[in-house]
């Protein structure tokens, strides 16, 4: 098992995928899992002793872009999850941000929500993941600036607002901050 972790996290580059032999799904792609292992996890140390590298949120969010992007029409639920951890991520992380991320507060327009924020700390984030990749980065960019561009037509926005409440807009807004972020 561990040996398919480490391939699955830290052996197949960009745009490679990995096959099964059998029937339905023989082939998943797994683009962003050698920059999420490499840069994009938190070491978690368990009561019992034992040691975890799990990934982070903007991990998360990264690897659901990518796997939307891959098979939309199976995964409806990644844009709802990315919305969820965007309008959760100020409220679980805001110790982080503050010490990380003190500058937003000086520039930022005092209209922003925290749900815009933690877009843009997101984004922010996603981009260290992705630095030395630029490959990922610029597909990351490219499937954002796709969703933002058919604005209520994305079925990815559609996803966030049935699952949040929010709009149109405000979804397309926490999608450009992202966007901004990763330049």
């Amino acid at each position: 098992m561990s040996r398919l972790i480490s391939f699955l996290f830290g052996e197949i580059e960009i745009d490679d995928a990995v096959n099964f032999a059998g029937a339905g799904l023989t082939s998943i792609k797994v683009n962003g899992f050698r920059e999420v292992y490499d840069s994009g996890t938190a070491k978690v140390k368990m009561e019992t002793g034992h040691n975890f590298k799990i990934a982070t949120l903007p991990s998360i969010v990264l690897l659901k872009m990518v796997s939307y992007d891959d098979r939309p029409e199976q995964r409806s639920k990644d844009p709802r999850d990315i919305a969820n951890i965007t309008a959760h991520f100020f409220d679980l992380q805001a110790d982080f941000i503050y010490s990380e991320h003190a500058d937003l507060f000086t520039e930022i327009d005092n209209e922003q929500t925290l749900e815009e924020i933690s877009a843009i700390v997101i984004g922010r984030e996603i981009k260290k993941i992705c630095a030395a990749n630029e490959i990922l980065l610029g597909r990351l960019k490219q499937i954002l600036q796709s969703h933002i561009g058919k604005n209520d037509e994305s079925l990815f926005i559609r996803n966030m607002v049935a699952e949040t409440g929010w709009t149109v807009e405000k979804s397309r807004q926490i999608l450009q901050n992202m966007l901004l972020a990763l330049h």
